[in-house]
Parts: C-alpha cells; structure tokens; sequence
C-alpha cells in the first residue's frame, strides 16, 4: 500500500505531465493547423520534406508507354540539319534558324503526327501574337483539320489577388469572338502549373470556373475553363478518369527529371530519321504525344520533390511536369490527404498516447524505447497508406507532438529526480555530515566495513537528572537541542562527521570515511569553539540551570571500523572498535579530574603545534589493561595563570611518578588551595593515600576502578 506522500507526489506528477501534455498538443495543434506564416514555416516545411521523401522512396505510377514527349531541346537546329537537308523543305530550313520558329512548322508537325496515327497531339505553347514569318495559315489549317485531337495553351496572368488576365492565341489560329470565345474551344487548354508555397509542385489544377477568375471570359460564371493537360485526357479519349470539382489535387508522380525518353522535333520533322528511327510514323500511332520546350533556355523548370542530385542539375522541365500529371490522371493515381480535422485529431491522439506513455511507464529508458517504437510505427502507416491507399496523412505534427511529450516528460522526470535527490540529500544532510552522506550515498547498501585511523572527539553534558527535573520535559529537550546545535556547529566547521546524539552525549571524529591527515588538528580546534560556544550558552541560561551545566570533552584517536551496521531493514552508518570506548571512559574522567578537556598521547602526538599544556595522569581505565596519558591543554575554560599552574603541577607529578607521595602530596595540596585546580586536589587526596599505604612496587601508574 502506497503511502500518503508517494501517493501525493504520484497525483501532482500525473497532474503536471497531464498540463505538459495538453500545452505540447495545443501548440503543435495551433503550429500545424494555422495558416503557413513565418512563426510556423519551419513545421510546414518538414511536414512538406517527409511527405515529398515518402512520395520519391514509395511508389510510383507507373509509366504509360502511350506517352511521348517531343522536345524542343535546341532553340536552333543549325548544328544539326544541314544545308543540303532543307533543299526543297521550308520546314528543316525554319529549324535552322533561331527561335521562335516559322509557325508553318507546327502545322508541319501536327499534320505528321496526325497522319502517323497519333491519338492526342498537345502543344505546351502559346501563341499570342501574329507570326511575323507568315506561317498563321499553315498551323490555322492543321488545327482546323484535326480538331478532335489537337490541343495548344492559353496562360493566366494574375493582375491582383481576385483578378486575372487571360492570354489566348492570336485570334487568326483560334477566332475570338462574344458569341464564341477563344478560350472556350475545345482546342484550347491553360498551360499554368502552381507550385505550394514552398515553391514544390505536387498539386494539378484540371479546371477553374469563370466566376473563380473573376469572370474573366464572357460567358456563366459556372462554365470551366479546362486546363492543358485536362483536354490531352479528354482528346485521348479518357476525359472520365479527371478529377471531378475545381480544387487542386496532389497527384503521384511517374519518375524523377529525365526519365520520360525525349524525341527532338528536328528528328520528328527529318525525313530520313522519319522512316527509319520511326518506323515512318508508327510509332506515334495511338499515341498521345507531348510538345513542349526542354531547353535551359526556355527556362520552363520547376521544383518537385525529386531534388537535384547536384546543384548545377536543373529541376523538372514544365513538359515533362505535364506528363506526370497527364500519366497520374490516366492511372487514377490522385492521393487522398487528409482534412485539417482530420490531422488534428491525429496529433490529438498523438497527445493521447504521450500522455498515456507518461503515466503508465514510468521507467524513462523503456517510455523512449515505446516512443520510439510508436514513431516507427507512425511513419511506417504513413509509408503504407501512401503507397497501397493512396492517402497522406500528417506524420511530423503528430510525431513531434509524442517526441516532444516524451522529452517534456524525460526533462520533468529528471528535473524531480535531482529535486528529489537534493531534498533527499538536505534530509539526510541533518541526519549524516557531508563526508559520510558521500559515502552512504555512493553504496548505500554496502554491509562491508573498512579499517580507518580516526580522532574522535566525544562530549557529554553532566547532571541530565537534576537538569531534567529543574526544567522539564519540553525544557530539557530544548535545552539538548541547544547544546546539540552549538556542538554540530564547532564540528561542521572543521569537517568533521557527526557519529551520534546518544541522550546527553555527543561523539564525532575525523578521518573516516575519507582519510583527513590533519584530523587530530581539527578535532582540537573544534573542541576550542565547542568549548567556547558552551560557555556562551551557560551564560544565557537562566541562574539555576548555569548551576547544574556541565559538560567535558575528550579527544581519543584510534583504529576503527566504520560502514553501515544493522540488518537489510534498518542501517546506522558509524563507528564500532575499542577506540570509542576508550574515548568514553576519558571523557568520564574530565569530571572525575574537574576539567574541561583531556587529550590522549595518541591525539596529542598527532598536533602539528603542541601549545601549552599539562600531563595531567597515567591511568589504566576500567575495563584495559594498557596505560594511558592523558594530556590538558590550555583552552577557554583555562585560568589566566595556566602556565605557572602547568609548570608546578609537573614539579609535584614528578615527585609523585618516583613514589615519594609525601612531597608530592604536599605540592599537589598546595597548587589545589591556591588555585582551586581539580587536578591536583585528586592527586593530593590520591598520593595521602598512597603515603599511607605504599604499594610494594610503584609504575608510575594508576588503575581505575570505575568508570
């Protein structure tokens, strides 16, 4: 069963991913969904790269060999049709020169084709003006003759954004008149292509009412007016297979640029090349064949999403565009896209998903692997419906909106998790000094202890009894918590680790878990500000609790063994080893000598300056068989004339050391009633005894008998 506070912690994170979820689909939903602007081209324009990737890389229509394109590849055939050629042919002499061309040789063309058997003949070009060479009659003929499979182009102009002009043929190859416009014959198709607003073309427009150009022709506004490649399917005999309505369709494309075989008109137009390349015509019979400019220099190319190889590479010549749409519309290969609704709903669900990821698997690697998975998952449906339906749908809006969710959830994860661990640590922090929680945090399991040389210094406040009786309960425990507080500070300051707070006592040490080469001199600085600090508090309390504060400090160094002791459910970092021990049986005698502080040797051995200070006793305490001295040194509870204190002591404790007791005893009397030191009032009473009653053989050493 969950607890209150994980169960907490799980509502607000199911309420914050929930809010991250929704703010990531609206966005994504307001970016794909608005109109293209600037503040959303860059997701419209990947939108257009994938799609236009999984239009190149999926299939294709297929190509329809009943297709020919015959190019206008050269805007001059003097290189090729030589002199001796246009003997007797006005036509091959036209071809010789530049650009535009002596319109007799279109009529020329068409008849060929016409009479080779060509289904549909479909001229990408315009002819506005008269033509200057005379050759209106020639091409007025052909096109009056095989009416019923000739088509040429009309253009649009636009002159604002609900006007257009219309540009048809010169009125001698196509009358124009009220009762019967050019632009409504039968012969006559707009030649425009409209590229997306990224300038990629992969929409055809098959035909427009009059009334959407601005009533352009005179005639209903309902009539259509029917674009170039709408009448080629018509004259090759499939007008059913166009796309019904005047909406721009998204057709599939047959092949990349230079794919369709090209056939120069000077071949078509060469007499030779005629009977022997085309079989005298065969070849175009049943055929719908495509004219149109593919020069460079007709500068008719377009963008699609077959990119260039190479920068220098031009993109898909208009005819070739033409045949692409003409070869969709006879293999009814129209794709279906989805309604803005539609991809909404899409992204919508995608939403969904992520916010159904972010609350069900909570372990980010496996929450990626899942999105990863699912965004496989979506462009593989794009791919498939693209290819087998005929559908697009938007992929980029609905995988970003899960990427983004997921990422969202992964930044909101880890933000929580090192919030969470910060807290942990702060929490911990109170509990473990930063040295350990380093340790505790780095294996925080381990039950493996490790050998570590420390100095421990140990600390216990004196009449807890009387003290809990004065001031209570609730004063009592304020009161620890004072003394606790001024102790952790001396201790923290000089990086040390806190053990315990055991009742009254207080024990932390230096070199563990890290080693601290200069522990031993920053376990006695800290014992001067403890010291210093405790005094502050005496001064504070009130008069009858100064009377019953006391407390002495003992600094003991040691080997230990330090890690986490206690069972699989409950674990105390600290120290186990003879040392504490040792270290609490000195700092008992701080109140059996009346002093504030007592040093061992292994301690006082280890300080880099050895100031002023007392050997105070050689004792063997209870519960040890091995001797130990223990040192005061001087420290803010020390009298003003400490060093004639220490100087004398010594005098008295060396007479006492070589057992003559009696001159020690007097020595030690003396220093105890002028200077009311705790030391030498014990020793005194220690050496009466031992004059009294003298040992058979003297160490120098003297054996406790409690603790």
């Amino acid at each position: 069963m969950s607890s209150p506070a994980n169960s907490s912690a799980g509502h607000r994170r199911t309420i914050t991913l929930t809010g991250l979820c929704g703010l990531v689909t609206t966005a994504l939903l307001l970016l794909a969904l608005g109109p293209a602007e600037r503040w959303n081209a860059p997701l419209k324009d990947a939108e257009n790269y994938v799609q236009d990737y999984i239009s190149v890389h999926g299939r294709l229509t297929p190509a329809n060999t009943n297709l020919l394109l015959v190019a206008i590849d050269q805007p001059s055939y003097e290189g090729v049709i030589f002199p001796e050629d246009v003997v007797n042919d006005p036509v091959l002499g036209a071809l010789r020169e530049r650009y535009p061309w002596s319109r007799r040789v279109w009529g020329a063309l068409i008849d060929r084709l016409a009479a080779a058997g060509a289904k549909a003949i479909v001229l990408d070009l315009i002819f506005a003006d008269k033509d200057k060479s005379g050759g209106d009659d020639e091409l007025h003929q052909a096109l009056d003759r095989h009416a019923d499979r000739v088509v040429i182009g009309s253009c649009f102009t636009p002159v604002s954004t609900d006007q257009v002009t219309l540009t048809t043929p010169y009125a001698g190859l196509i009358p124009d008149t009220s009762a019967q416009p050019a632009a409504l014959d039968r012969r006559l198709g707009f030649v425009n292509i409209w590229a997306d607003p990224d300038s990629v073309l992969r929409r055809a427009q098959f035909r427009f009412t009059n009334h959407q150009l601005g009533d352009v022709v005179n005639a209903p506004g309902d009539t259509e007016l029917l674009s170039l490649d709408a009448q080629a399917v018509a004259r090759f005999g499939r007008a059913a297979a166009m796309p019904l309505g005047t909406q721009s369709v998204r057709f599939r494309y047959t092949a990349p640029p230079g794919q369709f075989p090209v056939i120069s008109v000077a071949d078509v137009l060469t007499p030779s090349l005629w009977e022997h390349n085309f079989k005298n015509g065969a070849v175009f019979k049943d055929k719908l064949v495509f004219i149109g400019p593919t020069a460079l220099l007709f500068q008719d190319f377009h963008h699609t999403p077959f990119k260039p190889a190479a920068a220098e590479q031009p993109d898909m010549a208009g005819p070739e565009i033409h045949l692409n749409i003409i070869n969709a519309a006879l293999h009814g290969e129209f794709l279906r896209e989805l309604p803005p609704l539609g991809s909404g709903l899409l992204i919508a669900l995608a939403g969904l998903l992520g916010a159904g990821l972010c609350q069900f698997v909570r372990q980010p690697v496996k929450r990626l692997a899942a999105i990863v998975a699912l965004s496989g998952v979506m462009v593989w449906l794009d791919q498939i419906l693209y290819d087998r339906a005929g559908v697009v749908i938007t992929v980029v809006g609905p995988l970003l909106t899960l990427n983004s969710i997921g990422i969202a959830a992964l930044v909101y994860d880890f933000v929580m998790e090192r919030l969470e661990r910060v807290k942990l640590r702060h929490t911990m922090g109170l509990y473990f000094s930063p040295r350990v929680l380093d340790a505790v945090l780095a294996d925080p399991g381990s039950m493996e202890p490790r050998r570590a040389e420390v100095t421990l210094l140990l600390t216990d406040l004196r009449n807890s009894t009387p003290l809990a009786e004065t001031l209570g309960p609730a004063g009592m425990f304020a009161l620890l918590n004072q003394v606790f507080e001024v102790q952790t500070v001396a201790i923290m300051s000089e990086e040390g680790n806190l053990e315990h707070f055991l009742g009254d006592q207080f024990l932390s040490y230096w070199g563990a878990p890290r080693p601290q080469p200069d522990g031993a001199d920053r376990a006695e600085a800290a014992a001067m500000k403890l010291i210093t600090a405790m005094e502050a508090l005496r001064v504070k309390l009130a008069p009858e609790v100064q009377k019953l504060f006391g407390y002495g400090v003992a600094l003991h160094s040691g080997r230990v063994l330090v890690g986490n002791k206690g069972s699989a459910l409950r674990l105390d970092y600290g120290l186990v080893g003879d040392a504490v021990n040792e270290a609490a049986r000195v700092e008992a005698l701080t109140k059996y000598y009346g002093v504030r502080l007592l040093v061992t040797r292994d301690t006082y051995a280890q300080f880099s300056r050895q100031g002023l200070r007392r050997l105070v006793d050689r004792v063997i305490v209870k519960g040890k068989s091995e001797p130990v001295e223990l040192f005061e040194c001087a420290n803010p509870c020390t009298p003003a004339n400490y060093p004639d204190i220490c100087q004398r002591y010594k005098a008295a404790y060396d007479q006492y050391y070589f057992g003559r007791f009696a001159e020690a005893q007097a020595l030690f009397q003396t220093l105890a009633d002028e200077s009311l030191d705790g030391p030498s009032r014990v020793l005194a009473a220690r050496c009466a005894e031992l004059a009294a009653q003298p040992p058979a053989e003297w160490p120098g050493i003297w054996r406790m008998e409690a603790k």
